[in-house]
């Protein structure tokens, strides 16, 4: 995969850097006061998991800096990702990154940042290093589409108004990393840590925070985790993952010591209102909401009736979805909601049926059941 044609310059009201990996051309925007530096960091911690993936070494252009640390790096990250490619359902290879010149960065950029959407890690990532995060970052195309403008704006708006009172700014950034992944059939999942780490490499800020999803308790393949996600880092700016020691549970339980937060609290990524109150994220965190007696302004209320018709009926696809279940349910049974534990336990009995036919269908059928259910949905899509 060759990474070319890398350039900065300014684009209306701010400053961009773009480059060619492979095909996809790939962006990233920041206000004025954020000058990329002309390198190719950012382009590589994008493109490691899609170049494994295609079994394709990164060739640089000759004359591109790039940093001898996250060269050294990539190496233990290969060595991670190979190791989870299972986990993923992929299969990932060892490549090589050749091409560039060999230099560590010239950022003057002494910003500690970490990224903020009003989602539950972000806050809680916030409140706890509030006085050493110099300001925050909302990237658009990450947690909203890149076409949704209205959306953005409105969550943009609201977080600039809850920060201000903490004497804090925040600053857009839009990107299309998340997008990259994609084109190859990867998830943002997997290609998560790789992808928030490119931004922060491309503004070249001193240090960057990247919440964590999971906690120490959640050992399983995930894009962005503590195992890997200090890796990405170059010379100058440090990569920092941060919140594992808590669970979701214990992360809502802190923010909501803040009213202001537990008010713009956004989580949903589906673009349909602030909180479409109907997907498996919206879903969980009301389920955490009301195990705590907590009331958000930005959800419906979870009532016992939502427990059953919505929540009870939930699908998962990945452990990511079940660790947060499991909590959810831990939770519950101590506070005796026997509504929700049983609404909860009817979602681990259906995830367990289709996880064992998907373990028959692969091992005795070829996959063939899987085959004809796309088959039907395509037909059904028509």
């Amino acid at each position: 995969m060759k990474i070319t044609n890398i350039s900065v310059s300014e684009k209306g009201a701010q400053n961009e850097i773009r480059g060619l990996c492979g095909d996809f051309e790939l962006w990233y925007r920041f206000p004025k006061h954020i000058l990329p530096e002309m390198r190719a960091d950012a382009f590589i911690a994008a493109s490691l998991i899609p170049a494994m993936f295609c079994g394709e070494d990164i060739v640089l252009d000759d004359e591109i800096p790039v940093s001898p640390l996250l060269l050294k790096n990539i190496e233990q990250l290969q060595d991670i990702f190979i190791m989870w490619g299972h986990g993923f359902g992929k299969v990932l290879r060892r490549i090589k990154v050749t091409g560039g010149i060999c230099i560590p960065p010239q950022s003057t950029n002494d910003a500690t940042v970490s990224f903020f959407s009003g989602g539950v890690d972000g806050t809680h990532t916030f409140l706890k290093h509030r006085e050493e995060i110099d300001y925050l970052l909302f990237s658009k195309g990450i947690d909203i589409q890149l076409s949704n403008e209205e959306m953005y704006q409105v969550a943009f708006e609201k977080n600039v108004g809850f920060l201000k009172r903490k004497d804090k700014n925040l600053f857009p950034v839009e990107t299309n990393v998340r997008f990259f992944g994609h084109e190859f059939g990867l998830t943002w999942i997997l290609c998560f840590g790789g992808g928030l780490s490119s931004i922060a490499l491309a503004g070249g800020f001193k240090k960057c925070f990247i919440a964590s999803s999971l906690s120490y308790a959640d050992l399983y393949p995930h894009g962005s985790s503590f195992v890997s996600d200090h890796l990405w880092r170059n010379e100058h700016t440090e990569i920092k993952h941060d919140g594992a020691e808590a669970t979701r549970i214990d992360k809502i339980r802190f923010i909501a010591k803040d009213e202001d937060a537990l008010n713009i609290l956004r989580v949903c990524w589906h673009d349909k209102g602030y909180n479409c109150g109907e997907c498996e994220k919206c879903l969980r965190t009301m389920a955490s909401l009301r195990i705590l007696k907590l009331n958000a302004p930005t959800f419906p209320e979870c009532t016992d009736q939502l427990v059953r018709e919505k929540i009870s009926k939930l699908k998962l696809y990945d452990n990511h979805d079940g660790a947060f279940m499991e909590e959810n349910l831990a939770e519950a049974r101590h506070v005796g909601d026997m509504v929700l534990v049983r609404a909860l336990l009817k979602i681990k009995r259906n995830t367990g049926r289709r996880q064992m036919l998907h373990i028959l269908d692969e091992t005795y059928l070829g996959n063939r059941l899987s085959l004809l259910k796309k088959k039907v949905g395509n037909l059904l899509s028509k």
